[in-house]
């Protein structure tokens, strides 16, 4: 490795498309540390999920650009660092230099790539490693072509892109950071009067201190004016109701910040989609007894039993494998076609509902996958996920059935064009033909599956095969289906 030091920057990372930005909580080093390759540098604070954020390589922490507090947009620069054999001794001459932080990047070479051309005009090249992307450079241009740092297609910029051009809820809905909200909650802010400037009339710290000093100001100009004061024993100011409602006995429950963003996800996605959904019925007679054989014997070897959950979702990887449209993104003037199945499955928590991912899916058998979900569960329950863990889903399984629902149409999770909604068996009346003809009833453990789709990009005939296809498969599973 050369001796020259270079800059590495550090950006917020993408998080799931639905989370925008963060607020930094805490900084784990200091300007002038040595730190080593995937070391926690910051704490991060989003809607959905915390998480540290590390450094991308071994150097030295050469300037922290988001302070304790701040809020700061998914890809947008958290740091720098100085990196190559004498990143320290660079830092420590720049920092004897001058005041503020130091900047070990020549203003050259910022310029350059800036445009983009890899080297500074007139400065010397110098040997280096393969060169490191600066997230924060031309970001949002890439973004808006749904680009990354290098100039590749990136489907997530893309998918963010196309929702950020969507005009916001018009339902009274307002989205704040968490710096924003604790902010308003000290100071008595009401953020129903707040003008949010962030993406999609988010409330940003600036929005709540600027809310702030229009208060002071009035208050001043009330003041000077000679404007009777409220008297102490005046009734506080009565919450905002519906109009109408103003003597029904009621009891204010404030919005948890995941509620928000829930709500926010599912407006957004209903303005997004052409939703429509179809139904099939499943006879799950044959799938029942092979399951109660799988789980004997993994009774047998010590191994916990599988629910009906991980069935669904192996039979719904290998439809999707026959339906591609169904596991894709669409984007307008095209359509991304995932060659994996990323499975989203929707985890009922006390903060609201998240959507986990099973990576690669397809290639895990039944029992694999009823492990996969179970961890994840587990770990949306404690808040113990990753923001990896809720990135990159190309489909997902809602599973109503499991608090008692018979119906399971679903909003679909942006930016997949597919959900699957699983509600309970139920045990009903089924009519039975023979090879000759003759029919009889029989009570049958049946399942309604729904496939909820986006019009836009798939065609209904199309969506209702692949609602087939995933009856056939339950209805003729064996124990030999097992993976």
């Amino acid at each position: 490795m050369s001796g020259a030091a270079r800059t590495v920057v550090v950006p917020m990372p993408h998080m799931g498309v639905s989370v925008e930005e963060g607020t930094v909580v805490e900084w784990l080093a200091a300007v002038g540390d040595s730190v080593t390759a995937e070391q926690p540098l910051c704490a991060i604070a989003t809607d959905k999920v915390d998480t540290e954020v590390v450094a991308p390589a071994d150097g030295v922490l050469s300037k922290i650009l988001v302070e304790v507090d701040e809020d700061v947009a998914v890809g947008a620069p958290l740091a720098e660092l100085a990196v190559g054999a004498d990143a320290a001794a660079v830092l420590e001459a720049t920092s004897g230099s001058g005041g503020g932080s130091p900047d070990p990047t020549p203003p050259a070479e910022a310029a350059a790539s800036e445009n983009g051309d890899g080297a500074a005009r007139g400065v010397p090249e110098e040997p280096s490693p393969a060169p490191t992307p600066l997230p924060g450079v031309g970001l949002a241009e890439r973004a808006a072509a749904g680009r990354d740092e290098f100039g590749r297609f990136d489907p997530v910029r893309a998918a963010k892109a196309l929702l950020s051009s969507i005009p916001r809820p018009s339902d009274g809905t307002k989205l704040a950071s968490p710096i924003a909200r604790r902010m308003a909650q000290a100071h008595g802010v009401d953020l129903g009067l707040v003008e949010g400037t962030g993406l999609r009339g988010r409330i940003r710290k600036t929005d709540v201190e600027a809310a702030l000093g229009a208060a002071q100001a009035g208050a001043a100009a009330t003041a000077e004016a000679g404007a009777q004061a409220t008297p102490a024993s005046a009734a506080p100011e009565p919450e905002r109701l519906p109009a109408g409602y103003e003597g029904v006995p009621h009891e204010v429950s404030r919005t948890t910040r995941v509620r928000r963003v829930i709500a926010e996800h599912m407006v957004r996605s209903r303005q997004t989609a052409a939703h429509m959904t179809t139904e099939v019925d499943v006879d799950l007679t044959a799938l029942t007894a092979a399951r109660a054989e799988i789980n004997e014997t993994r009774t047998g070897a010590g191994e916990p039993k599988v629910s009906y959950l991980p069935f669904l979702t192996r039979v719904a990887c290998s439809a999707l494998a026959e339906h591609p449209r169904l596991n894709s993104t669409f984007l307008g003037d095209r359509t991304v076609l995932w060659q994996t199945v990323n499975l989203g499955v929707a985890v009922d928590t006390e903060d609201g509902l998240l959507v986990p991912v099973v990576r690669g899916c397809e290639k895990l058998d039944v029992g694999q996958i009823g492990a996969a979900i179970a961890d994840l569960a587990a770990r949306a329950r404690s808040r113990k996920l990753t923001p990896d863990d809720l990135a990159g889903g190309t489909f997902t399984l809602s599973n109503p059935g499991s608090v008692g629902a018979v119906a399971a149409p679903a909003i679909i999770n942006q930016p997949q064009v597919a959900v699957l909604g699983a509600p309970a068996i139920q045990r009903r009346a089924w009519v039975l033909s023979d090879d000759s003809g003759d029919e009889r009833i029989e009570i049958r453990p049946i399942l309604r599956l729904a496939v909820t789709f986006d019009h836009r990009a798939v065609d209904g005939a199309d969506a209702t095969r692949f609602a087939v296809a995933l009856k056939e498969r339950l209805e003729l599973w064996g124990p030999r289906d097992y993976a």
